[in-house]
């Protein structure tokens, strides 16, 4: 089970540089949900969202190994 969550925080290390294509695609699903005002909060401040979904995969990236290695 330790194996898991350290595949897991690889998993969320190499998700890291592809953020903005995946926040791209983000704006494209809540457009092709005509949540018109969600996709325009996305791309008018596009890289701070993308810098606030980088943080946020670095730091459960980190716990995930935190919990693979003690356990």
């Amino acid at each position: 089970m330790n194996w898991l969550f350290c595949i897991i925080a690889i998993v969320l290390l190499i998700l890291i540089p592809f953020m903005p294509k995946l926040v791209r695609l983000r704006i494209r699903v809540l457009k092709w949900l005509h949540w018109s005002w969600a996709a325009n909060l996305l791309e008018n401040h596009f890289q701070t969202w993308v810098l606030i979904f980088r943080i946020v995969l670095l730091v459960a990236a980190a716990v995930f190994l935190y919990i693979g290695w003690t356990h």
